[in-house]
C-alpha cells in the first residue's frame, strides 16, 4: 500500500518485452507464491532497476504458466528533481471464451516493496505479496473455467512511489472496463475483517459480492471513503487513494479495493509471512477468487 506521500507525477514510455532468460517460477501455490516473494533472494521487490527484476520475471513466467500471455510493460517515473526511475508492469490476459463476451475486468495488485537496506530486509509479506500471489492464484483458477468476458491482469511496479505502474497501465488502456478489482494487503489480522471499498457511485456487482459466503471472515462492504476511515479507525488515511485503483479511478474505471484496511507492521521489517495469519488469509483470497469466478459466469445486466 502507498504511504502517505503520493510522489511525483510519472513521465513514461511503452515498452513491451519478450521474455527474459527463464525464472523458475515453481507457482502452482497461493503460499509457495507467497512465500518466494517475500524470499530474501527477492531482496524487498524494490522499484526502479532497469530490466525487469527476479520478481517481475518470477510473475512473468506464474502467468505464462497458467495461459495468460503475459508481456512486460516498461515506463519511466520521475524519481527526483533531476532524475528518472524505470519501471516494469507485468500484464497478462486470459480471454473470454463465450460467443457473448461482457465488458473486461481488469484485476491488480502492485508487486514493488521497499527492498533491502543494508542489512534490513523487508519481505513486505502483507504489503504487497499478499495480494499479488492472490492474483496468480485467482488466474489460475480463472485459467481452467470458460469465461464471459476478458480477464485482463497487471503486476505493477512503483507503486509505493506514487501509484506510477498503474497510472501508465490506465492511462494506455484502449478498451472499455467493466471495473478494476485490487489487491492489496489481504494479510487478515485479528479483527478477522476484510473491506471490499466500492468507488464512488458504483454498486454495480455490490449484492453479489454480499451474498458470497463469509465465514470464517468479517466481509465489510464499504461505500465511500469516510465508511472505511471510521471503520479502519484512521481518519487521516484517505483509502479512495490509497493504493493503485486510485489510478484507474482517476481515468473513469470503477474500482473494487479489497484490503484489511491498517497493519501495524506496515512498512517495518517485521511484515513478513510468520505474522500473517495464513489461514485467515487463505478463506479471504478464497472469497475474492469465488466472486471473480461468478462475475465470468453471468452476463452483466444479472449482476446489479
Amino acid at each position: 500500500m502507498l504511504g502517505r506521500n503520493f510522489g511525483i507525477a510519472c513521465a513514461c514510455v511503452l515498452f513491451v518485452w519478450g521474455s527474459l532468460p527463464s525464472v523458475q517460477a515453481q507457482s502452482g501455490s497461493l503460499i509457495t507464491d507467497l512465500e518466494t516473494l517475500t524470499s530474501v533472494s527477492h531482496r524487498g521487490r524494490k522499484s526502479g532497476s532497469k530490466s525487469p527484476n527476479i520478481s517481475a520475471r518470477y510473475i512473468y513466467e506464474a502467468f505464462r504458466a497458467s495461459g495468460a500471455n503475459p508481456k512486460y510493460q516498461q515506463f519511466t517515473f520521475r524519481a527526483g528533481i533531476f532524475s528518472k526511475d524505470t519501471g516494469h508492469n507485468v500484464t497478462a490476459t486470459l480471454p473470454c471464451t463465450q460467443p457473448r463476451c461482457d465488458t473486461p475486468i481488469v484485476i491488480s495488485a502492485h508487486y514493488d516493496h521497499l527492498g533491502t537496506t543494508g542489512r534490513k530486509h523487508y519481505p513486505g509479506a502483507n504489503d504487497n505479496a499478499s495480494g499479488t500471489a492472490a492474483m496468480l492464484y485467482i488466474a489460475r483458477q480463472l485459467a481452467k473455467t470458460n469465461r464471459s468476458r476478458d480477464i485482463l491482469f497487471v503486476a505493477t511496479d512503483a507503486e509505493e512511489r506514487g501509484l506510477h505502474g498503474a497510472k501508465f497501465y490506465a492511462k494506455q488502456l484502449n478498451q472499455d472496463i467493466a471495473v478494476n478489482i485490487n489487491l492489496d494487503m489481504l494479510g487478515v489480522n485479528k479483527s478477522n475483517r476484510l473491506f471490499a471499498l466500492f468507488s464512488p457511485g458504483f454498486s454495480q456487482f455490490k449484492s453479489q459480492l454480499k451474498s458470497m459466503k463469509q465465514a470464517p471472515l468479517k466481509l465489510t462492504v464499504v461505500s465511500s471513503q469516510r465508511q472505511m476511515a471510521r471503520y479502519a479507525d484512521n481518519p487521516s488515511i484517505d483509502w479512495h487513494k490509497a493504493s493503485d485503483h486510485y489510478a484507474f479511478y482517476r481515468n473513469g474505471i470503477p474500482y473494487i479495493y479489497f484490503g484489511i484496511g491498517e497493519d501495524k507492521h506496515h512498512h517495518t521489517t517485521k511484515d513478513t509471512v510468520k505474522n500473517m495469519d495464513i489461514d485467515k488469509y487463505q478463506a479471504g483470497v478464497a472469497l475474492i477468487s469465488d466472486f471473480i469466478l461468478s462475475l465470468t459466469r453471468s452476463p452483466l445486466d444479472s449482476t446489479s
